[in-house]
């Protein structure tokens, strides 16, 4: 993609950012966004033929870019006894990253759009690629789930929480799921002892 095209790209998911965040999907219209992108109708035509495409785009680019920061975080971390998912934990619930008011305007958006529109097959996708990226550490399904969700549910309280909660949230759960992970790990181990 040249650097115009990426200017534009830029400009439009923007915009759909501020649209969703203040009127949900229904607010992004093609008028909506050329307006607040300064492009004209046939200009973002030319990038996204319909709303659709426009916000289905949006949610995809910021799902793999997440999924991409994800697999490079933890490329290193060896499988096994809960490393990934503790790397994973620190990674998601770091700071000053939750408390980036870019970062969680934009996910707050792609969370509406997620729940508002059609694309179960992102999220599917999504999260069966975090699935792939935790298994094989030592972890049961149940536990990876619950420290998904739990990570989910902060970042969208970090929509309408102020950011010295979320620090503190992010901190206590942090300590916590890091707990619970290294509990089970231990535990697994210890249970391996036993009936080997």
């Amino acid at each position: 993609m040249d650097t115009r095209t990426q200017a534009t790209h830029a400009a439009v998911f923007t915009a759909v950012t501020d649209l969703i965040l203040r009127g949900g999907v229904p607010a992004v219209t093609l008028s909506a966004v050329c307006r607040a992108a300064k492009l004209s109708k046939g200009g973002l035509m030319h990038h996204f033929p319909t709303k659709e495409a426009m916000v289905h785009a949006f949610v995809s680019r910021s799902c793999e870019g997440c999924l991409a920061q994800t697999h490079q975080m933890l490329a290193d971390v060896k499988p096994g006894d809960g490393r990934r998912t503790l790397a994973f934990i620190d990674s998601m619930l770091r700071e000053p990253a939750m408390c980036d008011s870019q970062e969680r305007r934009e996910l707050s958006a792609v969370m509406i759009a997620l729940n508002q529109g059609s694309f179960t097959d992102i999220g599917s996708r999504y999260y069966e690629t975090l699935h792939r990226e935790l298994r094989n550490d030592g972890i049961p399904r149940a536990v990876v789930n619950l420290v998904l969700t739990t990570i989910d549910g902060l970042w969208f309280q970090s929509t309408c929480v102020p950011v010295e909660t979320v620090e503190k949230l992010a901190r206590q759960l942090r300590g916590q799921l890091r707990r619970i992970v290294i509990d089970v790990a231990k535990e697994k181990q210890q249970l391996l002892g036993i009936t080997s």
